[in-house]
């Protein structure tokens, strides 16, 4: 189930979650961006926002790539357990930080795309990776496909 709680009853269950609990699994994640005036998603979540001071948002190792948005997932496996995140697609590169453990990741191509099993109907593929449903066409950038049409159009009026 999915609730909220402050961060140092999180961590709490967290430490409590070292084989001495009722075998419950906790994890935080921060995965909701608030669309700018344009429609495009902003990059900090609200919580990753109030930590914006805290990380680089473009460390070196990112080269030439433009982050476009930054989420935080932590969570703890106990030794004697394993966990799965499913086999899902994320909309944007990841770079992922282990902080203790090892985590296997399988990749496919998203020219795979159609040959897997997609949680809906694949309307595109963009050039980026970024793959669209039936029904939930975005640019490749992820924001609304009038966005922007109208983000140029409202250029065009105030030149």
């Amino acid at each position: 189930s999915e609730g909220t709680m402050r961060f140092d009853e999180f961590l709490r269950l967290m430490a409590a979650e070292d084989g001495s609990g009722d075998g419950t699994r906790h994890y935080l994640t921060t995965q909701t961006c608030l669309a700018d005036d344009d429609g495009r998603p902003g990059l900090l979540s609200p919580l990753m926002e109030r930590l914006r001071d805290d990380f680089p948002l473009r460390p070196d190792i990112m080269g030439n790539l433009v982050p476009q948005n930054a989420n935080l997932w932590m969570g703890r496996v106990s030794a004697s357990s394993s966990s799965s995140s499913g086999l899902h697609h994320d909309y944007h590169d990841n770079l992922y930080v282990l902080m203790r453990g090892r985590k296997r990741f399988r990749l496919y191509s998203p020219a795979d795309a159609g040959r897997l099993y997609t949680r809906g109907k694949l309307a595109k593929v963009h050039p980026n990776g970024r793959i669209n449903y039936e029904g939930e066409e975005t640019t490749a950038y992820g924001a609304d496909v009038g966005s922007d049409a109208a983000a140029r159009a409202s250029r065009r009026q105030e030149e």
